[in-house]
C-alpha cells in the first residue's frame, strides 16, 4: 500500500501539501464569502428554516464549479510565478476544500440541516472535474488561452442558454422542511434534558420557555460551542463586553451557558411585559408577518433580543411556531402576566 501511495502522489512532498491544504482553506472563506454576498441572485444560504430555492441550478453550479474556477486560477498564478511544483496534483486542493467544509459541517452541528445527496453531488462533479483539468493541464506548459481557442464561444452559449432554463425550475421545499423540523425537535428535546430544570425554574408560563428555547435554538444555530470558545478566549484576551453564552448575552464580566440564559430570561420578561398594550399589540401585528398578539409579542420580544434585526425576528418566530404545539397553555394574558 505504502508503495502504492508513493507512486501515485510522486514528487508530492509536504510543502506542497501544506500549500495544497492552505489554498483550500482560503477556498472555503472565499465560497462563504461570495455566497453571502450573492443572496439577491438566489443563493441558498444554510437556514434553519426552509426557503424556496428559486435558483436550483445557479445553487448547485456554484457549489460544484466554485473549486474549479479557484483551481484554474491557482494554477495560472503559480505558473506565472514560475512555481511549477506547486501544480503537481494540484486536484486535491478540490479534495482538501470538500474535506474542510464537511469537517466544519459536523463540528458546528449542521449535519442533520445539511442536504447530503445535493452535497455529495456537488463533491463528486468538483472532484471528477478537477482531476480531468488536471489532466489536461499536465499536458500543456499554460493554462492560459490562445486567441484560436476562443473560438468556441459558441458551445459557451449553448451552456449559458441551458443554465438559464434549467435555473427557472422551481424545487420543492419539502424535504427541507422535514429536515429542519428535525432538526428543531432534536435539539429542543436536547435542551429540555439539559436545561429544562433551571428554564422552567425561572420562568412563570409556557410562553416565556417557549421563547426561551426558540431563542437557545437558534442562537446555538448560529454561534455552535466552537465559535463560542473562541469568544471566550477573545473576551479573556481584550477584557471588552462580548456575547457570551448559549443564549449570546453581552456581558463585561465571564458567563457561562447556565448564567446567560437566566440572563436571558430576565430580558425576555422584560420586553413582554413592555408590550403588554393591547393596542400597541395590535398595531406592531399589521408591520409584521404575524397577526396575532401571540406572535406579533415574539416578534417584538426578538426585535428587542437582537438589535429589532428583521431576519432575526422572522427566523425565532418561525421556531417559536414549530415549538408551539409542544405547549397546552401558552397564550397570553396580559391582564394576568407575572415577572
Amino acid at each position: 500500500m505504502a508503495d502504492l501511495l508513493n507512486t501515485f502522489f510522486v514528487n508530492y512532498t509536504w510543502n506542497i501539501a501544506i500549500i495544497h491544504i492552505i489554498a483550500a482553506i482560503v477556498l472555503f472563506f472565499i465560497v462563504n464569502w461570495i455566497g453571502a454576498h450573492s443572496v439577491s441572485i438566489g443563493y441558498i444560504q444554510l437556514s434553519i428554516m426552509a426557503k424556496e430555492d428559486t435558483a436550483p441550478a445557479f445553487n448547485f453550479l456554484f457549489r460544484a464549479l466554485s473549486p474549479i474556477v479557484f483551481l484554474v486560477l491557482f494554477i495560472v498564478v503559480v505558473q506565472s510565478i514560475g512555481h511549477h511544483e506547486l501544480v503537481q496534483h494540484s486536484y486535491l486542493i478540490v479534495l482538501y476544500y470538500w474535506l474542510f467544509r464537511t469537517t466544519v459541517v459536523l463540528i458546528i452541528g449542521r449535519k442533520r440541516l445539511t442536504n447530503w445527496g445535493l452535497h455529495l453531488a456537488c463533491w463528486i462533479v468538483s472532484l471528477f472535474l478537477s482531476v480531468w483539468i488536471y489532466l489536461l493541464v499536465d499536458k500543456v506548459d499554460k493554462l492560459l488561452p490562445d486567441p484560436r481557442s476562443l473560438l468556441d464561444q459558441m458551445w459557451i452559449l449553448i451552456i449559458m442558454f441551458i443554465y438559464s432554463a434549467f435555473n427557472k425550475i422551481e424545487l420543492s421545499t419539502k424535504r427541507s422542511v422535514k429536515r429542519e423540523k428535525r432538526y428543531i425537535d432534536y435539539q429542543y428535546n436536547k435542551f429540555k434534558t439539559k436545561y429544562g430544570s433551571l428554564i422552567s425554574d425561572n420562568c412563570s408560563n409556557e410562553f416565556y420557555e417557549a421563547v426561551t428555547y426558540s431563542i437557545m435554538i437558534y442562537e446555538n444555530f448560529n454561534r455552535p460551542k466552537v465559535i463560542r470558545w473562541i469568544e471566550y478566549f477573545c473576551f479573556w484576551i481584550t477584557k471588552h463586553p462580548h456575547t457570551l453564552g448559549i443564549m449570546q448575552v453581552m456581558s463585561d464580566k465571564r458567563i457561562d451557558d447556565q448564567d446567560s440564559i437566566t440572563k436571558a430570561i430576565v430580558i425576555i420578561k422584560e420586553a413582554t411585559l413592555k408590550y403588554k398594550d393591547e393596542e400597541q399589540t395590535k398595531e406592531e401585528a399589521t408591520k409584521s408577518k404575524y397577526y396575532s398578539p401571540l406572535y406579533s409579542t415574539v416578534y417584538h420580544i426578538a426585535g428587542i433580543y437582537n438589535s429589532d434585526n428583521e431576519e432575526y425576528k422572522f427566523e425565532i418566530g418561525e421556531i417559536f411556531s414549530d415549538l408551539e404545539h409542544r405547549y397546552k397553555n401558552i397564550e397570553i394574558d396580559y391582564n394576568k402576566i407575572k415577572q
